[in-house]
């Protein structure tokens, strides 16, 4: 497989509390250290319509900073029956503590419901990739209309349907979690078409950051406690969020347990700031038993699913 590979400007700021390091990509054509760069991955065979380039169709007209940005081909339509990905690989030499946030602009314009663009994160390099959307190991994922999201045919949830106005997005996890990983941190983009050609531009997308950060734009709530559970009772879901500390910080243990002391459900080496489903478990009285590397706590926990 051929693969050409597009390096991202790094820029560091040493703020001394902080710690914030910043690389960037602007596909501006910028010489940069490969060696200090996150990059773009994109795959050159013929199947994949990803290309670097200026946008030249009637909504994607320009790139959100001249001239280039990454796009389902710059001058036509995407075709019929497709599916490519190109991936983003981001260094993990940051502090371990902070949050990650892979940062871009975009535009969208795809056949709503039938064909759409969906990101995904591994922590294995690349045997296993997860969606990002309505994920649990997700910090924040944020800046796009909520109507372009939808379930594909594929069952993928997705980007998806129109939406030409340059959008801000944030894709954001907690580092401290993030950096039990690979040297590197691997995000893949993926665009795929069902068996109909109708003439839509596709996804483009440009300005690609990465930086650590520990205040992120969007506000914590203020927390009385060290660790949050809500909403106690529990319908759906629950949420689960320790305090925000500028060191490491994990969830090392999490047990879920009944009032009779059998452990229903168990989790390992997981974000402090994480939520799970409780459809699949009876209603009544449970006890969340919560190890971070710093504490321990034990929350009773009622589920109340309608």
């Amino acid at each position: 497989m051929n693969k050409i590979y597009f390096t991202i400007a790094l820029m560091i700021f040493s703020v001394r509390y902080s710690m914030a390091q910043f690389y960037t990509q602007y596909f501006d054509g910028a010489d940069t250290i490969f060696t200090q760069s996150v990059n773009v991955e994109l795959d050159t065979s013929s199947s994949n319509v990803w290309q670097i380039g200026a946008p030249q169709k009637i909504i994607f007209d320009s790139a959100a900073t001249a001239p280039n940005a990454i796009v389902t081909d710059t001058i036509n339509s995407y075709p019929k029956n497709n599916v490519s990905h190109f991936t983003i690989k981001i260094p993990n030499d940051f502090v371990p503590w902070g949050v990650l946030a892979l940062q871009w602009k975009q535009k969208i314009d795809m056949d709503a419901s039938y064909d759409g663009g969906f990101m995904e994160f591994t922590t294995d390099h690349g045997l296993t990739w997860e969606n990002v959307i309505n994920n649990p190991f997700v910090y924040n994922f944020y800046g796009f209309q909520l109507s372009n999201l939808d379930t594909l045919a594929s069952g993928e949830y997705a980007f998806s349907g129109t939406d030409s106005t340059w959008r801000d997005i944030w894709l954001c996890f907690d580092y401290s979690w993030m950096s039990q990983f690979p040297d590197t941190l691997l995000f893949r983009f993926t665009f795929v078409s069902d068996s109909i050609d109708n003439g839509k531009e596709g996804w483009l997308l440009d300005n690609f950051m990465a930086h650590l950060t520990y205040i992120h734009t969007i506000k914590p709530v203020p927390q009385d406690n060290y660790l949050s559970v809500y909403p106690n009772p529990a319908n759906n879901v629950v949420h689960i969020e320790t305090e925000k500390l500028q060191e490491f910080h994990i969830i090392e243990k999490m047990m879920l347990v009944d009032p009779l002391g059998r452990v229903v459900d168990k989790w390992t080496n997981i974000p402090t700031k994480y939520w799970f489903d409780t459809n699949k478990y009876q209603n009544g009285l449970y006890y969340l038993h919560v190890k971070t590397n710093l504490k321990s706590e034990t929350i009773p926990l009622v589920i109340s699913n309608q």
